[in-house]
Formats: structure tokens, C-alpha cells, sequence
């Protein structure tokens, strides 16, 4: 088996992790005779690269594999063409001293992959769908972890997820109705996580579950054309590992339940 590593994250947990800030003009600023910080960052560029395999022995000693996949996103996202807003929260956010040289590193010395249109979380996905028994899904991201089926590793937390089939299924519709705030898009306006379960318990189809978020959304003055941009921004299931196929509405009747 391997760990199949949603690997993003490692990068920014380890870089901020070594990095050092100097903040010169501290008490200045704070007495009011500066406005603006001085502010300088360094880092330890062995201390990142300790870090990072020490992490990733502590994946697989925890998911008893012999080896590693690592998958990383690059360019040209396809969510970033859609009308409604994907990850602008993230902006004007900096990614960390030894960012670059980190992804070089893993590059040099483990078995990687980069994504070009898609990202990590959706080859992860795809790949841990249809090569079940090679892998063990590794990641710390809600979406990723809860829309695929089986049993995964939570390397943030250090703890095992099982996910049954109709629950991968169903969490992208709640992420639909509730939205997602560490990825910067909204659902339904006045939906939080317990009126999203009360919404979708007991709903045994997706066309059902389907017609539930439609329902909820008119309820709040918004349209379904929101609820299937949403959707397709909330949806893991979009790469069919060629080409990306925008998820659809289910027909009604389809999509029984299975656990």
C-alpha cells in the first residue's frame, strides 16, 4: 500500500513551522510613533527538509505503508473560471521562506505528482476512487477526506476517517448548502452545519438530495443556477482522469443509496 499524500498543506505547515519573524520597529508602532512594521522573515532551509521527512515517516509509520505518493496542485485551476468567487480570501496571502525550495526538495526525492488544471484534492480523490486497494488516503482537508469512501488518515490530527459510500456522496451537497470559509465560496445564505444535516437527513437518493439544496436555496431568495455553481466548486468527483466532466443534476430516481 501507499500513502496517497494531499500535499499542499505540507508545505505551508513546514515552512511556517521553521520560519523566524523580526519585527524591528515593535515598540515604536506600539507607542504610535510608527505606522508601518518593519517586519523581516528568515528560515532554516535543513531544519525545513528534517521536518518534511520526519512528517512523512510519521505518515507512513501511522498508515503502515512502505511508501509514499505525493501530490501537489499547479496551474490553471479549472474552479477559477467559474462565476462565482473560489479561493479570493487567499489573495493576498503569503506563501512561506522555503516554499519553493521545499516542493524542489520533494520533487529530488520522492515520487510526486503536479496537476495541471485540477488540483491535488481532485487527483487524490479520483485516484483513491478507482485504485482503492493501492492506496491510503492521506489529507487534512473536510472535502477531500469525507467525498471519498473507505477508511483514511488525518495527518493534521493524527486520527483515522471512515467514510461509507453514501456519505462521500452526500457531504458535497452539504458543502453546497453550508459552503466552505478555508476555500472562500459561500452556500446558502442563513445554512450552517446543523440546519444542513437536518436538510439532508434521511434522503436517499441523490436527485432527492438534489432537489432538497434546490428547495432550500429558492427558500433564501437565491437560484438554482447558484446551487450548481456551488456545487461544482463544493464537487471532488469532476476529474474523470482525462478531462474535467462539470458535475450535472442527477435525474430523478437515480443515484440509490448504498453503504
Amino acid at each position: 500500500m501507499r500513502a496517497l499524500i494531499d500535499a499542499d498543506s505540507l508545505l505551508y505547515k513546514v515552512g511556517f513551522a521553521i520560519e523566524d519573524k523580526t519585527f524591528w520597529n515593535e515598540f515604536d508602532v506600539e507607542a504610535g510613533l510608527e505606522n508601518e512594521q518593519d517586519v523581516t522573515f528568515s528560515t532554516d532551509l535543513n531544519q525545513c527538509y528534517y521536518t518534511f521527512n520526519a512528517i512523512l515517516d510519521n505518515i507512513l509509520f501511522a498508515t503502515d505503508c512502505d511508501e509514499a505518493l505525493l501530490v501537489f496542485t499547479g496551474g490553471n485551476n479549472f474552479r477559477k473560471s467559474f462565476p462565482l468567487e473560489y479561493k479570493g480570501n487567499r489573495k493576498e496571502a503569503r506563501k512561506p521562506l522555503g516554499y519553493s525550495e521545499l516542493l524542489d526538495y520533494a520533487m529530488m526525492h520522492y515520487d510526486i505528482e503536479i496537476t495541471n488544471g485540477i488540483e491535488a484534492d481532485d487527483l487524490v480523490v479520483y485516484l483513491k476512487t478507482h485504485s482503492d486497494e493501492d492506496f491510503v488516503l492521506c489529507a487534512i482537508d473536510k472535502d477531500v477526506l469525507y467525498q471519498s469512501e473507505g477508511t483514511h488518515y488525518n495527518y493534521n490530527k493524527d486520527e483515522e476517517v471512515t467514510v461509507t459510500k453514501w456519505d462521500s456522496i452526500k457531504y458535497a451537497y452539504y458543502q453546497t448548502l453550508t459552503g466552505d470559509t478555508s476555500d472562500g465560496y459561500k452556500g446558502c445564505k442563513g445554512i450552517g452545519d446543523k440546519r444542513a444535516r437536518r436538510i439532508l437527513h434521511g434522503l436517499e437518493t441523490e436527485a432527492d438530495l438534489w432537489a432538497a439544496v434546490v428547495e432550500t436555496y429558492e427558500a433564501a431568495g437565491q437560484t438554482e443556477e447558484e446551487a450548481l455553481w456551488t456545487m461544482r466548486l463544493a464537487n471532488m468527483h469532476q476529474w474523470n482522469g482525462s478531462e474535467i466532466v462539470l458535475w450535472s443534476p442527477p435525474e430523478p430516481l437515480s443515484g440509490n443509496r448504498e453503504n
